[in-house]
């Protein structure tokens, strides 16, 4: 024989003298366990009596909200169900067994209520990790299982994204009926004291009822049932920081374009791009809103009516644009769009308004006052009518007079406003110029030369221009006059 082999045997001969014996350490668990389970048969209610009931107690410890589905409706929650019942068949003495008061087998090898999901909404009904089972000499069984539930809860998003939503989970057994099996909730809530918080959703309030229900397969047989609510209360700020604060830019957006001047040709520009910013807004959050047709969400409702608003500013500025450039060659102005939009709407907001000239402007005539203004002639002693002198005195040449003088003031005013925009554009244009000379071509003393004096050139350009207006300007109010 090989000292190889000789070697191998001896070694496994003293493992076999001098070795732990599985049998010998655990001696009494092993009988009480073989005695236990003699002549068991787990698929019999353990009951002494067939008329008797088995009664349970179940408790329902929530671990964590995974997860809201509010398109499909599934609240999906990490929970430890807990059990706890008698079986008589299991009982001993612990001083006949060294003792032993407790011992771990599986809860595959013994008699279990069929607790189920009733309101499951994907996934097992009943629980499928088959963890251990603790049992004590008086018979009682413990067990808590953990499982992953899936539960159907109806969604109401009315108030999307401030929400409450109240689910619930409802256990009972599948085919033992009240008469049989007794289940009882070990409190009237839920343990929370495991609970992880989400960053979505908080627990407002959770109870939990037993309810007797009779089916209509069996209407005088009782089934049992626990059923725990759920208040969860959305946490909103995701979506306001997201979805209500860029809506109400939109909002406020669309409002600056009643603002903006029609003469700068930029209002359909600002309400198109708008129009088109929201639009892709709304493609990006439709995925954030539940699909459901039960309800309009609120913040739906805000969407909607910031759309609505958009739409309804540009076709107001199509309004706006084309009435600012209409002429008296082309359309007449009617009654009733002047005593509305010039005469009745500026005085309740409080416009102030043109006027034609009235006897509170008389102080600023260009004439003394003793003047009479029916006279054509404007001289300061009035002529004398005679057979071949015209008759310069009339009410309608009165009117003609106030209305020529109001043409003159209003030319007048706006001379000054084209002279004071003129000066403002030379100073701005000689402005971006030098600004431009000075720093970019800073290193370049020719090329700031000849810039500087273009906009020399330039500006004596526009004043002259503008004192040719003035001239022109000033014949006219001479003819006038």
């Amino acid at each position: 024989m090989k000292p190889s082999v000789i070697s191998h045997l001896l070694v496994v001969g003293l493992l076999a003298l001098f070795g732990p014996s599985p049998g010998l350490c655990s001696s009494d668990e092993t009988k009480l366990v073989k005695d236990l389970f003699k002549g068991y048969n787990k698929v019999v209610r353990p009951v002494s009596h067939f008329n008797e009931a088995v009664v349970v107690t179940v408790g329902l410890q929530l671990i964590q909200l995974i997860s809201v589905d509010e398109v499909n409706q599934i609240v999906t929650s990490n929970v430890r169900l807990k059990q706890e019942w008698k079986d008589v068949n299991l009982q001993w003495n612990p001083d006949d067994y060294g003792g032993i008061r407790k011992v771990r087998i599986p809860s595959t090898d013994i008699w279990k209520p069929d607790l189920v999901l009733y309101n499951n909404a994907d996934g097992d009904f009943a629980i499928v990790h088959e963890t251990k089972v603790l049992l004590e000499h008086t018979g009682k069984i413990t067990w808590n299982p953990p499982a992953i539930f899936k539960s159907y809860c109806e969604i109401v998003v009315l108030h999307f994204p401030f929400d409450l939503q109240n689910c619930s989970m409802k256990l009972g057994t599948w085919t033992y009926d009240g008469k049989l099996v007794v289940i009882n909730p070990d409190s009237d809530r839920p343990d929370l004291s495991n609970f992880m918080e989400s960053g979505e959703w908080v627990m407002k309030d959770y109870r939990s009822w037993k309810h007797w229900v009779y089916y209509a397969c069996c209407p005088d047989t009782p089934y049992l049932d626990i059923t725990y609510h759920f208040l969860m209360l959305r946490l909103p700020l995701y979506f306001i920081v997201n979805v209500i604060i860029p809506c109400m830019l939109f909002s406020f957006l669309t409002g600056l374009v009643f603002y903006l001047p029609t003469d700068s040709g930029e209002k359909m520009t600002l309400s198109i791009s708008v129009l088109l910013s929201l639009t892709v807004f709304l493609l990006v959050i439709v995925e954030l809103i539940p699909s459901t047709s039960s309800a309009v969400p609120l913040i739906g409702k805000y969407m909607l009516f910031t759309m609505i608003l958009v739409i309804a500013s540009i076709i107001i500025t199509v309004i706006v644009i084309n009435t600012h450039h209409r002429s008296p060659s082309t359309h007449t102005m009617p009654s009733w769009v002047r005593k509305v939009f010039i005469d009745t709407i500026p005085n309740l907001m409080f416009f102030s308004t043109m006027k034609r000239p009235s006897q509170e402007r008389k102080g600023n005539r260009s004439y003394p006052p003793n003047i009479d203004i029916s006279d054509i002639s404007g001289k300061p002693t009035p002529t004398s009518v005679t057979y071949q002198t015209p008759i310069v005195k009339n009410p309608d040449v009165r009117s003609a007079i106030e209305g020529i003088k109001y043409i003159a003031e209003t030319m007048r005013d706006d001379e000054e406003s084209n002279n004071v925009r003129s000066s403002c554009a030379r100073i701005h244009i000689v402005n971006i110029f030098n600004t431009l000379a000075w720093n970019k071509f800073v290193n370049s003393p020719s090329l700031s030369l000849f810039l500087s004096r273009f906009c020399l050139f330039f500006s004596l350009f526009l004043r002259c221009f503008n004192l040719q207006n003035w001239r022109t300007n000033h014949c006219y109010r001479l003819i006038i006059h």
